[in-house]
Formats: C-alpha cells, sequence, structure tokens
C-alpha cells in the first residue's frame, strides 16, 4: 500500500512506523512539516493551518508546517500537552545523493527538555518505575541538570503516584510487560505521559554513577532509565551524576496531599508561590539556590545533627551581617551553572552560554574570601568544593567577544588576538571592505556620477549601482558588465570588483568555518571541566540556601529552635510564619502551645472563622521549619523530632474517581492511623463531619482512643463534637484549648487566642450572621437551636414557621435594645420595626 506514495513520503512514513507514539517533525527546506494524523494534531494543538501536500496518489496528503527558526516554541506547545515530537534533519547536502537522507535527531518528551522555554527555577525529572516481588523502585533524572536519584517504595500505586506527584513528573517510563499499574488513571488523572522501554542492559559507562548504590534492583531500574534517555536523545549523556539514594528514613515523611494542605510549595486555591512556605523562605539570588531550597522544604531533616549542622549555618549568617550581605551581592552573577554544563555536555550550548558560565565561575574567588573571612569548619567544607576554574575562565575571557551572538551562524563571537589565522582572515576582509568604500568614491569621480553606489546581496553578490538617468555617461572603457537590471537603476560589474567579491566572499567563508571550528575546541575543552562545573554549582547551591534561610529569620526575628526526644512542644508566642508575613501591617495574635507524653493529644474547639485550623497549621508549620534547618516564628520552641506528618484539614472530594468527601476523610484518617508511629504528627481537621452526628462523633471518639491507646503520637484534633471534650477527664493523655471569642449580644468578635479548656458553643449561628444570612432565617436557626439544646424541638416546624419566626425576632430585638439609650426619634423607629417583626 506504502508503494503508491512518492520517495520522499515513503522516506516519512519508514520514520513513522518505528515513532508511532511520537509526532514526527519532518524537516523541509527551512520548514518542519507533519502529515497524515500528525497533522491533523498539530494544526488543532498548535492552532495552525491544516492544507495538503501532492505525495503521488490522487488524494492529498493532510500537511501542516512550523518555520524551523521558531520551532522551539511550537515543541515545547506539545510537550506541554503530553506529546512526544521526533526531530528529523537532513543528513546528507541536496544532490549528492538520488533523495535526501533524513533521520531522527532526537525525541524530545515531557521528562526530556533541554531548552530554555522551560522554567528555569523548577526541575524537570522524568521517573522510572520497576515492580519486583517484595517492593517497587523509582528512579529519577533531569537531563537539564544532571541530578538522579533512586528510591525503594511500597508495592502499590498509592505510593507511586504519591513519588510522582511529590516530584512533579510529567513522564514515567515502565517496562513494555509492566501489568501493576493503572495506566489510562496516570494519564487521564495527572496528566503524566507513560513512556514503555524494553533495555535493561547495564553499561560499562554507568559504573562510576552507581558508588552510593548496591542493590541490584535499583542499578537495574536506573540502567532502564538511563537507556531511554540515550535512545530518545541520541547520543551519550556523560554529565549525568551520581544516583542518589533516597532513604524514607533520612526525611520527615509527608505524602503529597499533606504538602499541598500544608501550603508548602505552592497555595491551594491559586496553586501559586505566593503565599506558600516555599514563598516566604525563598530569598535565593540564583536558580540553583532556588531549586535546592524547595528540595530542603519538599525534604525535611529528622537526623538530629544534620538539622543543628544546618542552624548552625544559619545562625554563623544571621551573626556576620557583612559576609553575608556580600555573598548576596556575589550570587547575584551566578547563572545556572547546572544546567549550563549539562547544555555544554549535551552539545547544544551556544557562546552566550558559554558567557555565562565564565562570569558566573568568576566569582568563585569571591565567594571564597568571604567563606575564609568567616573561618568556620562548616563554611571551610564548602570550600572544598569552589575548586579552582581560573584557567577556564580565562579560556573563555580570550576566546569569546564580550557580548557574543547566540546563534553560531551570526558570526563575530572569537575576540581578535585568539586565532592568527582568524585574525588574517578578518583583516583581508575588513582591508577588503574598506576597498569597497574607496573603490565607489573612485568610480564617482571616475564617472562622474554622483549617486553612483557599491551594494551587496546574497543573490548577486558586489554590484555598482546606477540610475537610469545617469546611464548615458557610462562608457566603454569603463568595462561595466550589466548584471542586474531594476526598474529605476541597472547594476554593473567589473573585473576589479569581481576580484575583490571572490577575495572577501572567501574570507567570510573561511572565517565562518573556523570561528565555527574554534567555537567546537572551546566547548571540547570545557567538556573536560563539566564535573568540575557541577561541584561548584553544589557548593554555590548551598551557599545561596544558607544565605536566604539567614536572611528571613534575620529580616522578621525568628528563634532558633531547640530540640528533645521526650515528645514534647513547647512554644512561646508562636505564630503562622506566612500569614505573619502576608499581614505584616497588622498585629498577628501570638499563641502559646505545650504538649507532652501526658497530653499528647490536643483537642481544640471554638467557633468556625476562629482560628482552630491556622492554630494546627501554624504549630506544623514551625516543626518543618525546623527540621529544615531554619529558624522558627516565635519567642522560644523546644520541639520534638517528627518522622512523619499526615494531615487532613479541609474538604476535598475526589470527583474524578467517584469518591465523596467522606470516603477522602476516611481514607486519610486510614493512611495516619497505619502509617503513624509514635514520633509522628497528625493533623485532623473535624474529622465525622461528613457523615450523621452520631455516626460521625462515634467514628470521632474512636480514631482518638485510637491514637491514645495504640499510637501515642502527637496528635492536633479540633472538632465541633463538644461531647468529645469529656476525653479530658476520663481517657487521659488529652488536654483541651479553645479558641476564644468575646461576645456583645448577639454579636461575636474573634480573639484568635488559644486558650486552656474546651469551647461551650460553636457559635455557628454568629458565624451566618457575619455571612450576611437572612434575618428571618437567622432568628428561626437560633431558636431551632434553642430547642435543640433543650431536647424540645418540632419536626413539624413548617406548620409553626411564620409564628415562632414573628416570635423569635420580637424576643432577640428586645433583648438588644437599651431603652435609656434611645432617643426620641429612635424609640419611634424602634417601636414601628417591633410593630413590622410582629406583622401587625
Amino acid at each position: 500500500m506504502k508503494e503508491k506514495y512518492t520517495p520522499m513520503m515513503m522516506q516519512y512514513l519508514e520514520i513513522k512506523e518505528q515513532y508511532q507514539d511520537a509526532i514526527v517533525m519532518f524537516r523541509l527546506g527551512d520548514f518542519y512539516e507533519m502529515f497524515f494524523e500528525d497533522a491533523k494534531t498539530a494544526s488543532k494543538v498548535l492552532e495552525i493551518a491544516l492544507t495538503g501536500r501532492d505525495a503521488g496518489t490522487a488524494e492529498r496528503v493532510p500537511m501542516c508546517g512550523v518555520p524551523f527558526h521558531a520551532v522551539n516554541g511550537y515543541i515545547q506547545r506539545l510537550i506541554d500537552k503530553g506529546y512526544k515530537v521526533a526531530i528529523v534533519e537532513q543528513l546528507t547536502q541536496p544532490g549528492v545523493d538520488k533523495i535526501v537522507k533524513r533521520g531522527v535527531i532526537q525525541v524530545i518528551t515531557p521528562g526530556t527538555v533541554m531548552e530554555d522555554a522551560m522554567n528555569f527555577k523548577e526541575n524537570n525529572f522524568i521517573a522510572c518505575y520497576v515492580s519486583y516481588e517484595f517492593n517497587s523502585i523509582v528512579g529519577f533524572a533531569d537531563i537539564s541538570t544532571g541530578e538522579t536519584s533512586v528510591m525503594a517504595i511500597d508495592k502499590n500505586e498509592e505510593a507511586l503516584i504519591d513519588a510522582l506527584l511529590s516530584n512533579n513528573i510529567k513522564e514515567l517510563v515502565v517496562l513494555e510487560n509492566e501489568v501493576n499499574l493503572d495506566h489510562r488513571k496516570l494519564q487521564e488523572n495527572y496528566h503524566i505521559l507513560i513512556s514503555f522501554a524494553s533495555n535493561s542492559d547495564f553499561k560499562e559507562a554507568y559504573k562510576p554513577l552507581f558508588k552510593q548504590i548496591s542493590d541490584m534492583k535499583m542499578i537495574k531500574t536506573m540502567s532502564i532509565l538511563f537507556n531511554y534517555l540515550v535512545e530518545t536523545q541520541k547520543r551519550e549523556l556523560p554529565y549525568l551524576q551520581e544516583v542518589r539514594l533516597i532513604e524514607n528514613t533520612d526525611y520527615l515523611n509527608m505524602d503529597v496531599f499533606t504538602k499541598n494542605s500544608l501550603e508548602l510549595l505552592t497555595t491551594i486555591r491559586q496553586n501559586e508561590k505566593y503565599g506558600s512556605l516555599f514563598w516566604l523562605l525563598d530569598h535565593t539570588k540564583c536558580a540553583m539556590g532556588s531549586r535546592l531550597l524547595k528540595q530542603w522544604i519538599d525534604k525535611p531533616l529528622i537526623e538530629q545533627t544534620a538539622i543543628e549542622k544546618r542552624l548552625d549555618l544559619v545562625e554563623l549568617l544571621i551573626d556576620n551581617y557583612l559576609e553575608r550581605e556580600s555573598l548576596k551581592e556575589i550570587l547575584k552573577d551566578v547563572y545556572d551553572l547546572e544546567r549550563l554544563a549539562a547544555r555544554v555536555a549535551y552539545g547544544n550550548v551556544n557562546p552566550r552560554d558559554i558567557k555565562w558560565i565564565g562570569t558566573s565561575l568568576k566569582v568563585i574567588p569571591e565567594l571564597r574570601n568571604q567563606l575564609q573571612a568567616l573561618n568556620h569548619p562548616l563554611t571551610n567544607e564548602l570550600l572544598v568544593d569552589l575548586v579552582d576554574l581560573s584557567e577556564t575562565t580565562d579560556l573563555i575571557d580570550r576566546a569569546l567577544v564580550d557580548n557574543p551572538p547566540i546563534n553560531l551562524k551570526d558570526g563575530g563571537l572569537i575576540r581578535s588576538g585568539y586565532s592568527a589565522l582568524l585574525d588574517e582572515f578578518t583583516d583581508a576582509r575588513d582591508h577588503g571592505k574598506q576597498w569597497i568604500l574607496e573603490f565607489e568614491a573612485k568610480e564617482k569621480e571616475r564617472t562622474g556620477i554622483k549617486n553612483l553606489k557599491i551594494g551587496y546581496n546574497r543573490v548577486f553578490g558586489y554590484y555598482i549601482e546606477v540610475t537610469k538617468s545617469y546611464l548615458s555617461q557610462i562608457k566603454d572603457e569603463f568595462l561595466y558588465t550589466r548584471k542586474q537590471s531594476l526598474a529605476n537603476a541597472e547594476r554593473f560589474i567589473t573585473p576589479e570588483l569581481k576580484e575583490m567579491e571572490n577575495k572577501i566572499l572567501s574570507a567570510e567563508d573561511k572565517i565562518t568555518k573556523l570561528e565555527y571550528q574554534l567555537f567546537t575546541e572551546l566547548r571540547d575543552e570545557l567538556r573536560k571541566v563539566v564535573s568540575k562545573i557541577q561541584q561548584v554549582a553544589g557548593a554555590i547551591a548551598k551557599i545561596d540556601a544558607y544565605q536566604s534561610l539567614a536572611v528571613v529569620s534575620s529580616q522578621n526575628g525568628y528563634v532558633r529552635p531547640t530540640f528533645n526526644h521526650d515528645h514534647v512542644i513547647d512554644i512561646s508566642e508562636g505564630k503562622h510564619a506566612v500569614i505573619n508575613e502576608v499581614m505584616k501591617k497588622q498585629r498577628y495574635v501570638e499563641n502559646d502551645i505545650y504538649m507532652d507524653q501526658s497530653s499528647h493529644v490536643l483537642m481544640i474547639t471554638g467557633p468556625n472563622m476562629g482560628g482552630k485550623s491556622t492554630y494546627m497549621r501554624q504549630i506544623t508549620l514551625t516543626i518543618i521549619m525546623a527540621q529544615i534547618g531554619c529558624y522558627v516564628c516565635a519567642a522560644s520552641a523546644n520541639l520534638p523530632i517528627v518522622d512523619k506528618i499526615f494531615t487532613r484539614i479541609g474538604a476535598s472530594d475526589d470527583l474524578i474517581s467517584g469518591q465523596s468527601t467522606f470516603m477522602v476523610e476516611m481514607l486519610e484518617a486510614n493512611k495516619a492511623l497505619q502509617g503513624a508511629t509514635e514520633n509522628s504528627l497528625i493533623v485532623f481537621d473535624e474529622i465525622g463531619r461528613g457523615t450523621a452526628t452520631y455516626d460521625g462523633m462515634a467514628i470521632a471518639q474512636a480514631i482518638i482512643e485510637y491514637i491514645v491507646n495504640k499510637i501515642h503520637c502527637l496528635t492536633l484534633f479540633s472538632t465541633h463534637y463538644h461531647e468529645l471534650t469529656e476525653l479530658e477527664s476520663t481517657l487521659g493523655n488529652i488536654k483541651n484549648v479553645h479558641a476564644s471569642v468575646s461576645e456583645d449580644g448577639h454579636d461575636i468578635i474573634f480573639l484568635y487566642k488559644v486558650k486552656p479548656g474546651k469551647a461551650n458553643k460553636s457559635y455557628g449561628v454568629n458565624v451566618a450572621k457575619l455571612a450576611h444570612l437572612p434575618d428571618s432565617l437567622l432568628y428561626r436557626a437560633n431558636d431551632i437551636l434553642m430547642s435543640l439544646e433543650n431536647n424540645t424541638v418540632e419536626i413539624k416546624a413548617v406548620e409553626k414557621t411564620e409564628k415562632t419566626i414573628e416570635k423569635s425576632m420580637v424576643e432577640l430585638y428586645l433583648d438588644k435594645i437599651d431603652p435609656m439609650s434611645l432617643s426620641p426619634l429612635d424609640a419611634l423607629s424602634t417601636l414601628i420595626e417591633l410593630k413590622n417583626m410582629a406583622g401587625r
């Protein structure tokens, strides 16, 4: 069937056969063309015209195309929509073969983007998953930075999804025979592209990457991932860094839903950085530092020695203001060395990138001086990785001009004096151009044609242009040969001009080729020091992250936390660090908290909007900030080191999988109860409210009893079931506190102060009033509430609704009136209002 197409289209179809899961961009001249179904898909996604092409058949083949010089933007749009793109280039020059040979030079996927279009402060990890007999392994790699890591997870889909979402994975590589995954769910619900692989061969080149890894399952998983990357990128990736083993026991464990509900990296409602913990802590000056800080927030530490080490460095920078400010200024000159080094090794680095590398590496001596001035063992450790790369910076300065072009073809990138041969060609070209100027002046004088000019274009080369009104002044002895006719002028060439044209164009061609050769040699020299550049980048990222934590701690007057191993939380004048920063011009109400083994469950009651959820979040964020290695927002804080945090804060229906709020609540509660240890923190907000009152109360009480009797972990439990507060006296290990309010008649004022003891009511009707519900509804609700509290509620409320509302409204209104304070006019107005309420 294929034989009916033209040779070129046959070539396309043969390539497409090998890349059926990708959109094939086929290079034809100055355009990348797409055909058949690829064209239909791309035309919709890219919003470009769908046309047709003659391909040897009666019907034209569907086709669309994009210009080669703008292709990166179009590729990025396809990638963002979850497509793969196979780039087909010409491999031979036209005329050499009967048909130009073409082949795929790279497959770009959501997990293998290298170009500048991606967010430079975000990692772009691709993952590989393999299920084994007793557990599963997940490997990660970011080919734009060279970072790689691997971890073991439980053998279930929930653990995998959590690992993928936590790392913002957009592409997952699995074996072709993997049957333990719901591929459709991952793609449709979580927008993760599934790519299949079969090559698990271990290559000798991978051996240096596994210095920390001895588990053969992990080595196999990472080998599958590395092979997939090499196969799609059509090149070796020697800059990939040593695989880092992620042990869950090394970090504070939080699932992705806990991280989201605590708004660690982005906010819940807007899904943006502003208002998150990352926004608060991010005072970094370079992209590398920002990415590292994000990793620290995502994975706080649980080993006290490591935490104290970070805090020591933060304290050192807080105490040495001048050195810290100097470091900040130095770091402003650092570009993204991790990604730039990767581009060097990958082969897509441009002259501007290399200049940025040189600029960034020049800060090494200044950084070393500032760290040496601090004279501390911890900063001396960082000095080890700030290796001397002055030879590299000198080479870059000697080779490239100050502002080189991005595109190699633009020329003018090599500095004068770097290459004697290039200088010779440049001199010939420049002298030739000077000769052209002198030749033009001489011809004007010789011919007497004052508007005669010498011009140049790529098609006709150099020419003498004379307007038609002066053609009569051209004589035979001038040896002018007509080259091109225009509407208003004629263009000529002379033997003398032709000879110089050959010299100039020859020089230009030689310059272009030699500059490319010199640039390639420079890139190859830089490839030799890529690992050292990555080493320097790692040290700079740490310095930047440390100074960021020092800046936020110093500017906001945070305090260094201390730690205990007695399950004690003792915070004085604590605040929610993020909210305190957002409402900086207003006073944020401080709160104390004390919990120990005798009161490891804190039962929190009080009205909606009274600050219960915020109170629980601020305690949790204080613990997380401390274990990141940051100072905390309090007057003092003595904290336990927590191994896991589980939260259930707020309602969130899982509509995609058909799960209700209550089902999601129960699943998350179960995850906490099954996974928590005595060193964990559980945060439950209004557990049980998604079902009937007695059901919910029963479940809530059973959960508390289970935590107290079985788990013994620190727990923050807010509730409107006031009956549960009785557990303080009957169960033990429970302490009642409440979000206090001030009552003024039927109005309440939220104090946001958490005090000992239980709340006596929930103030729901009062809060409804703040929402401006209709007055008649509020009066009726209050009447029903009083009936419920007195156990006298009547179900047949409809029959007596009107009279009940009238009576309630009048009584409540009278309660609010102070007759002695009313003026005569106010008294008359009040009397009229009372008559209206009574319906008279």
